[in-house]
C-alpha cells in the first residue's frame, strides 16, 4: 500500500503552536527531512507535578513515534493521556501547516 503522504513537506524545522494540555501546555518543533518528519521535539511540556511528569514520560516517545510513522498529526490517543494527546496532535498539526508544499 503506497504511502499517501510521502514528500509532502518543506525540509525544515517548524515550531508548533502552544496547545493546552490541562495541566499546563504542550509545544512542539518537527523536523523536515528528504521532505518527511523526522524528528518531534517537546519544547513545552507539563512537567511540575508528579502525575503529569509520569504521564509524559509515557506518553511522549510514543506520540513522537507514531507522529513519525504515520507522517502526520493524526495519530491515535495514547490511553491515559487524552489531553497530552490532543495537545500534542494540535501544536504538532501547526507546524505541519507551515511545512506543507
Amino acid at each position: 500500500m503506497p504511502m499517501m503522504n510521502k514528500g509532502q513537506y518543506k525540509n525544515g524545522e517548524y515550531t508548533g503552536n502552544i496547545a493546552d494540555a490541562y495541566y499546563g501546555n504542550i509545544q512542539v518543533k518537527t523536523i523536515i527531512s528528504g521532505a518527511k518528519i523526522t524528528d518531534v521535539q517537546f519544547l513545552n511540556y507539563p512537567n511540575d507535578r508528579q502525575n503529569s511528569i509520569r504521564i509524559n514520560a509515557y506518553a511522549m516517545p510514543i506520540l513522537k513515534s507514531e507522529a513519525i510513522k504515520a507522517q502526520s498529526a493524526k495519530v491515535d490517543v495514547v490511553s491515559g493521556a487524552t489531553a497530552t494527546s490532543g495537545a500534542f496532535q494540535e501544536s504538532l498539526a501547526s507546524a505541519l501547516a507551515q511545512a506543507k508544499n
